[in-house]
Order: structure tokens, then C-alpha cells, then sequence
């Protein structure tokens, strides 16, 4: 049996442990040293973009952070609801909220950024982040230069789910040349009963880190390239292919 659709909704409740490899902690600790390095607002309102299921939010929470998320999943923020009690969440796309000199920190990790499609919509996306922020505000998120894509067999999770296997597998495409970057999704579940499989597709916008820091200077931020290691802060050196990248609000 095949079927397709959103992998994100129909299957949420698997999410965290198809991601029980990613360092939520780390991750959180990293924007916590940024916001400390680079941040000149004096609040701690958080929003986290593409949120899932609320892990960076409870995370963020513990630092002392007043925690928000957007996610354009209603299944997804109903298990961050439960997870974060305390979070204000809302339903909605990358590029489409609407606050104004709402937060101190906006953090978009995972590399959700570029799920705003197409370029065009990265660069409201990135508009509205900076309306969103109070002067001296933060943005902190992750992203691939569409040069360094490599179109491999991506990453392959398996995972138990009582006498069933899962296994997820996600890969991205790129052409080579324009701004369409393919994901594509599977999942499938092997039991007694014979084998489910999910499929999904998602069309997202490729990039190169040129591009992306001139999208940011537009929208009005100061840029700051870090290697994409969450264990230090560093430059990025300018050979790798993943990096994060810090957006600073001017405070005039």
C-alpha cells in the first residue's frame, strides 16, 4: 500500500523519534550564546519559525526565554501545546506572521528557512523577521549553500514501533541551476500485516549563501556567518556548504 500527502501532519506523532537524533539541547544552548554575543534587546521574547512539535521551545524555555512558535501544522503544534504549555502558537506559513517589534530572538532551525518557496518568499519570510523583532533583536537559523548539495540518498532513520519497523527517509534534489530544491519524503512500516508506505514532496528554494546575505541586507539585518557548529562560535571559513547565520536588528 502507497499513499501520499502530508507526511508532516498524518504522521506528527512519529516526528520526535524520527528526529531523536537531532541535538535540540545543543542547539538551544548555541542561540542562547548568540543572543548573549550578539543581541542588544534587553527582553527575552522568543519565537522559534517552523517550530514542529515545541522541542527548541521547551528548551529555550529553560533559559529563561518567554516562548512562541509558528508552525503551518495544526497536528504539529498540537503535541507542541502539550509539550510547552506556556508557548503562545500560532498556525501559519513562514511567510506570513505579522508581528511588529514583538521579540527579542527569532530562531528557525532544522533548516526550515528554506521551506519558504519561492525566493521571493524567503525574502518576506526574512521582511517580516526583521519587522518581528525588537531593535537589537536577533535572528538565528541554519541553511545550505545550493553550490555544496549534495543529491545522495539523504538520511535513513529505523525505529521500532512494537512489533513494527519504521524506517524514514529524506533526501534533497537539486537541478543544478534555479531555485527549486526537491525533498522528498518516505516512510514505511513493515509488520505481520504486510508494508505501508508514505510518500511526500516538498518544493523548496535553493540558494547560495551570496544570495542569502544580500537577501538579509534588504531586509535591513547585519549579517554574521558562523560555521555550522553548535558547540563553538565561529566564522564560517567559507568552504563549507552549511553554515548559521546571525541577523541583527540595528537598534536605529
Amino acid at each position: 500500500m502507497s499513499s501520499s500527502g502530508t507526511l508532516y501532519s498524518t504522521l506528527a506523532g512519529y516526528y520526535d523519534q524520527f528526529c531523536a537524533e537531532v541535538d535540540y539541547p545543543g542547539q538551544c544552548a548555541f542561540a542562547a550564546r548568540v543572543f548573549k554575543a550578539f543581541a542588544l534587546a534587553e527582553g527575552q521574547d522568543y519565537l522559534d519559525l517552523a517550530c514542529g512539535t515545541g522541542a527548541h521551545l521547551v528548551e529555550m524555555q529553560r533559559y529563561g526565554f518567554v516562548p512562541h512558535g509558528l508552525d503551518n501544522s495544526s497536528a504539529m503544534l498540537a503535541l507542541a501545546a502539550v509539550r510547552c504549555p506556556a508557548a503562545a502558537l500560532q498556525l501559519c506559513d513562514l511567510a506570513g506572521f505579522e508581528h511588529q517589534a514583538s521579540f527579542d530572538l527569532i530562531t528557525c532551525f532544522l533548516y526550515s528557512i528554506h521551506y519558504s518557496h519561492p525566493a521571493v518568499a524567503v525574502s518576506e519570510t526574512l521582511r517580516r523577521s526583521f519587522a518581528a523583532l525588537k531593535p537589537g533583536g536577533v535572528l538565528v537559523f541554519n541553511a545550505v549553500d545550493a553550490r555544496g548539495i549534495k543529491n545522495d540518498q539523504g538520511i535513513t532513520t529505523r525505529l521500532a514501533d512494537g512489533a513494527d519497523t519504521l524506517s524514514f527517509q529524506s533526501n534533497w534534489f537539486y537541478r543544478g541551476e534555479g531555485e527549486v530544491l526537491d525533498l522528498k519524503l518516505r516512510i514505511t512500516r513493515e509488520s505481520a500485516a504486510g508494508t505501508e508506505q508514505w510518500r511526500d514532496h516538498h518544493t523548496m528554494t535553493a540558494l547560495t549563501f551570496p544570495q542569502l546575505e544580500t537577501l538579509l541586507n534588504i531586509a535591513g539585518f547585519d549579517v554574521d556567518i558562523m560555521e555550522h557548529d553548535y558547540k563553538v562560535l565561529r566564522r564560517w571559513d567559507g568552504e563549507s556548504s552549511n553554515a548559521i547565520f546571525v541577523a541583527c536588528k540595528p537598534l536605529h
